[in-house]
């Protein structure tokens, strides 16, 4: 007896979505974003570091490989290239920040699908203080992706770093902090990084720009500009600036070490800002108005007690560091919560 085409049609449906179903059940899970969990990740970095630490002057790739645990327990390991990166910390740490360079098509199911290249950022100095360093510059990223989604995010991670060459361990369980790349996240705003030598401070998002610099009060930092890099090279100081689509262009900071939140020995701040130290803070943005600032302020003062929050949350962070940086942080609420104090930090003190 023939079946009717309607019935095979119907049958053929059924077929296939039962096996899509099937293959569905027998594909691996979709890797969560790196970057949507703040659970510190395990990492054991293995590569001839003392030959990367070597060429820091002038970085060269080497070979590595990256492992760590899946939610079963296995081991995973990863194949990638492993450089020294960055000028000011790198020449002052002994363990200087990194560049993780992967090979993309090793990365499926793993953590870093979708990665290409990561910056790490390292504990600098092989004395156990300089964790909470990590630590403390970790939540000031945390702190800016409360305020704003125009922020680089971040993760914490727990790195055991072997030098392959010599076959021993350098550095067990120390904090890093794995941090966005510029690309991706430019790919993930639909925006493109500025490149060029200085940038018009009226080409900014005014209000983007107002938090930036509120926020680089907030934190103590003086190390930074959105308009120009040091001299001769390109724009701008620990700043990206992006181009919307509309025109429009919006600052996008990192490198927080030598802010006065993390205050780590070997951050100094600049001679000509006649400061005593990182901690003093410092209003480096232009001169506005009051009603100007007012809504950026507000914008802080409402998230003032998630940002507390973190110093008081984050793991690992010795007691006496998170209190320490808790008082600096409800210091800078209080400067925004009285008249006189508000007008001397951000409207008697600005540039120009």
């Amino acid at each position: 007896m023939r079946v009717p085409s309607t019935v095979r049609s119907n049958r053929l449906r059924l077929a296939a979505a039962a096996l899509a179903l099937w293959s569905s059940l027998l594909a691996p899970p979709a890797s969560a974003d790196l970057f949507s969990d703040d659970t510190p990740l395990e990492l054991e970095l293995s590569a001839p570091l003392g030959a990367v630490f070597r060429s820091r002057e002038n970085p060269e790739y080497r070979e590595g490989t990256l492992a760590y645990r899946d939610a079963s327990g296995a081991g995973v390991s990863v194949p990638l290239r492993v450089r020294a990166r960055g000028k000011s910390r790198a020449a002052v740490c002994s363990f200087p920040p990194l560049l993780l360079n992967f090979r993309t098509r090793h990365l499926a199911g793993t953590p870093f699908e979708g990665e290409d290249r990561l910056k790490l950022v390292t504990h600098c100095d092989a004395r156990q203080s300089y964790d909470d360093y990590v630590r403390l510059e970790y939540l000031a990223y945390r702190v800016l992706n409360l305020l704003t989604p125009a922020s680089l995010r971040a993760r914490l991670v727990t790195v055991t770093y072997a030098d392959s060459a010599r076959a021993r361990a350098l550095a067990t369980r120390r904090p890093g902090i794995l941090l966005e790349d510029e690309g991706r996240f430019a790919e993930r705003r639909g925006w493109t990084a500025f490149e060029g030598l200085k940038v018009d401070r009226a080409k900014y998002d005014a209000e983007a720009l107002a938090l930036l610099d509120v926020f680089q009060y907030l934190i103590g930092n003086t190390d930074w500009s959105a308009l120009e890099g040091p001299s001769g090279e390109e724009c701008c100081h620990n700043v990206v600036p992006y181009t919307r689509a509309d025109g429009a262009f919006v600052p996008v900071p990192y490198d927080f070490d030598s802010s006065g939140i993390v205050d780590p020995p070997h951050a100094l701040p600049d001679e000509r800002l006649r400061i005593r130290d990182v901690r003093q803070r410092l209003y480096r943005g232009r001169c506005r108005a009051p009603a100007e600032l007012a809504p950026i302020f507000a914008r802080f003062e409402e998230q003032k007690a998630p940002i507390v929050a973190l110093f008081d949350e984050q793991q690992g962070l010795a007691p006496a560091v998170a209190t320490r940086a808790r008082n600096y942080v409800e210091e800078f609420f209080a400067v925004l919560g009285d008249e006189q104090r508000r007008r001397r930090a951000f409207f008697d003190v600005c540039d120009d």
